[in-house]
């Protein structure tokens, strides 16, 4: 491996080696994903470390989506060197990880695609029971995030783009779900996601995300102070999404009991 990825490693290492439980609720670290809650509903944040997560089937079945468009195989650090160093494009996913605005954040991105060791396209996929047309902050924001720690992880971000993919998974087939990221990543480099849209009949929306360091920094400052202590967390104004919140039936902040 060359200088730039031994580099990568021990920095890695060290940032790891770091962690003390210093946040609010004796945490280590701060996922990406719970900075991105936050910007939904900050008390639905909170309920979760306080009270736990609550399983629900709706989750339960995203979950299994999720894992079955996206499988995961898991290879060496030697191996995802030589992948992702090649010029034609090649699909690996790494954890990210850096310190923001006071923060130790780390996360995992769903899917990126590299040439010649960097990043050219990071993409999510949130699977939806509802309209994929309709891209929420929280999910935007969350992928900005990602990009943002690549880039302070020191990999060339100057051709990064990104795109956040909404899908319905009850109208896919064996096949459809067999080669999903294939083709999602495919449209995405030839800019043809709009005719891969309509093979699949609202079913499933690429949204594309620029990427914004400045933005995704701000985002982190906006919500780095609940973390540290310095501020309670606020709650929703939205009824709707009280009502459709796992915690609504002992959530203090919750519109749906107070309606």
């Amino acid at each position: 491996m060359g200088t730039f990825w031994e580099d990568l490693w021990r920095r890695e290492e060290g940032f790891m080696a770091s962690a003390k439980p210093e946040f609010r609720h004796g945490t280590y670290f701060i996922g990406v994903s719970d900075i991105a809650s936050q910007f939904y509903c900050e008390y639905k944040a909170e309920n979760k470390f306080a009270l736990g997560e609550i399983p629900t089937e709706a989750k339960k079945e995203g979950t299994e989506l999720h894992d079955e468009l996206i499988p995961g195989v898991e290879i060496t650090a030697d191996e995802f060197v030589r992948l992702v160093s090649k010029e034609e494009p090649s699909y690996a996913v790494l954890r990210v990880w850096g310190w923001v605005d006071g923060l130790r954040i780390i996360g995992m991105p769903d899917h990126i695609v590299w040439s010649s060791g960097r990043p050219v396209w990071l993409v999510e996929l949130k699977t939806t029971k509802g309209d994929p047309n309709t891209l929420w902050d929280d999910q935007m924001i969350q992928t900005r995030i990602y990009g943002l720690l690549l880039e302070e992880m020191g990999f060339d971000c100057s051709m990064l783009k990104m795109a956040v993919v909404k899908v319905r998974g009850h109208g896919l087939s064996d096949d459809d779900r067999r080669q999903w990221m294939q083709r999602v990543s495919e449209a995405l480099m030839s800019g043809t996601t709009t005719e891969l849209e309509s093979v699949y009949g609202g079913l499933m929306k690429a949204h594309i995300v620029t990427y914004d360091k400045v933005k995704a920094l701000e985002s982190v400052a906006a919500k780095s102070g609940y973390w540290m202590g310095q501020r309670e967390a606020t709650s929703s104004e939205s009824i709707r999404k009280c009502h459709a919140c796992e915690y609504n039936s002992t959530c203090l902040k919750s519109l749906d009991r107070q309606s």
